[in-house]
């Protein structure tokens, strides 16, 4: 008959050892996340034509970066950008200004 100690402390170690490699796979896809992009994979991260996305960065409208005449984007930014034209539901407006 084993241990009941031996065994909580065996299946501890997984657990630990598991959480070290969710921990250094989160840290390979957010330093992933930080390579920039080509408009190609910029459009199609955004769902948008490779010609949209040109007009975008020709209006300034959307943040890239440009090296001559090459264009890059950072996932990140695009990521910033997306959030920060939220629009508030009904239930936000509501909950917003039931606090004032």
């Amino acid at each position: 008959m084993e241990n009941p100690f031996e065994v909580i402390l065996q299946r501890l170690d997984r657990i630990e050892s598991l959480l070290e490699k969710l921990q250094s796979d989160k840290t390979a896809i957010e330093s992933k996340e930080e390579n920039f992009l080509s408009p190609q994979e910029a459009a199609d991260f955004l769902g948008d034509a490779l010609p949209t996305l040109y007009g975008r960065t020709s209006k300034n409208e959307i943040p890239f970066y440009k090296r001559g005449k090459k264009l890059y984007f950072k996932k990140s930014e695009l990521i910033e950008w997306i959030e920060a034209g939220k629009c508030r539901s009904v239930y936000e407006l509501i909950d917003g200004a039931s606090k004032r």
